[in-house]
């Protein structure tokens, strides 16, 4: 009954709007039209004051249709999500402390090339170390947009702030503000965290870049994707869903 009022309430909007719209546009005409009758020197309303009317009524029409999107938005963000729907915040939760918790080896790989004993020995003098064996190992800080839900629309995490948003309304009403306070946080970090995994991962390649500076920058993303899990983890509280332990 409320879908069927608000498209109902839409549609008044619209007509209304396209009904204004012509009015604007002909009134001008029909003023013209008489004018030109009595007095020909006066010549109705100039082109400029025709076009300004009809954008005043554009404008009136589209602010009348945003605005009949805009209540149709906030019916579909006034659903509940289902369990299935409120399963993504965990499992993506879960997938981030799997991140945090095997940062190193998801963020490198190694042996992806084998290297010379000369080449490893310029390696080790520059950099360190070639990886074991002689395995060259390189850093993918990209792969910290996978776990974070910006690769795939399949990730649980993917455009999960609209989906914390309609899970509002499950939380008590006297912590909602709090709440919404915390899931938009949530997605600045989360957006920091995919925006730094990107910067890493030209570091390299940038004018006075280097491995050095992929490694500062991934460990600000790091910082990004700490902040993101602790975030996650509160919402999942206010919610009241299990946490569950860390996965892929």
């Amino acid at each position: 009954t409320t879908t069927t009022t608000t498209m109902a309430n839409n549609s008044t909007y619209f007509v209304a709007s396209v009904f204004l719209c012509y009015i604007a546009l002909l009134t001008p005409i029909r003023r013209t039209q008489a004018l030109s009758v009595t007095k020909k020197q006066d010549v109705g309303l100039s082109r400029r004051t025709f076009f300004e009317r009809g954008f005043a009524a554009s404008v009136m029409l589209g602010s009348n249709l945003a605005f009949g999107a805009t209540t149709a938005n906030v019916a579909r963000a006034a659903e509940t999500p289902t369990p299935q729907e409120l399963e993504r915040l965990q499992k993506g939760h879960a997938r981030v402390a799997y991140l945090l918790q095997n940062w190193d080896t998801v963020t490198s790989t190694c042996g992806t090339r084998i290297l010379s004993a000369t080449e490893s020995k310029q390696v080790i003098r520059t950099e360190g170390g070639g990886g074991e064996g002689g395995n060259l190992c390189e850093k993918t800080p990209l792969r910290v947009q996978d776990f974070m839900g910006y690769k795939s629309t399949k990730d649980p995490l993917y455009r999960v702030d609209k989906l914390m948003v309609r899970a509002s309304g499950l939380v008590d009403p006297d912590n909602a503000p709090d709440y919404l306070d915390v899931v938009e946080r949530y997605r600045e970090k989360a957006d920091q965290s995919a925006m730094m995994a990107y910067t890493s991962s030209w570091g390299e390649a940038n004018p006075n870049g280097g491995k050095d500076v992929i490694d500062e920058y991934l460990e600000q993303t790091k910082a990004d994707v700490v902040e993101s899990e602790k975030l996650l983890k509160q919402i999942l509280k206010y919610l009241n869903l299990e946490i569950l332990a860390p996965s892929q």
